[in-house]
């Protein structure tokens, strides 16, 4: 499986795993970051909050600011994510984001690991 995520969530995410590994002298797998942020936005009932664009509801023909449409021009960095859910785990996936007004899988991945990861430590340079 692969998702596509912003470039800072990817590199939160190695970052993550890293810490992990100097903690625990196991790096987790890729899956296992992301059940685990998908974990946390489940049990503290953030789902709903994670996707909260407003729906134009106005009196035009079509809706302007519709959840997940890009309203400028302005690129947007990302990269790939390879994760290995079963398909069992991708029907328990699956359930969840298009009730709460996920565009797609990949959207929905990229908000929950937003949520769960830290930001990134940046190191002291050192004055020469």
């Amino acid at each position: 499986m692969t998702s596509i995520v912003d470039v800072d969530v990817l590199e939160r995410f190695k970052s993550y795993q890293l810490d992990q590994k100097v903690k625990t002298r196991v790096e987790p797998a890729n899956t296992v970051v992301v059940f685990l942020a998908i974990n946390a936005a489940v049990q503290g009932d953030k789902l709903s909050e994670l996707n909260s664009a407003p729906v134009d509801a106005g009196d035009g023909f079509l809706a302007i600011n519709a959840p997940g449409r890009r309203v400028s021009r302005e690129r947007r960095r990302t990269d790939q994510l390879s994760w290995r859910p079963t398909f069992g785990n991708l029907e328990q996936i699956d359930t969840l984001w298009p009730g709460h007004g996920f565009k797609d899988r990949s959207q929905f991945i990229n908000a929950v690991l937003d949520l769960f990861l830290p930001p990134v430590k940046r190191g002291r340079r050192h004055a020469r």
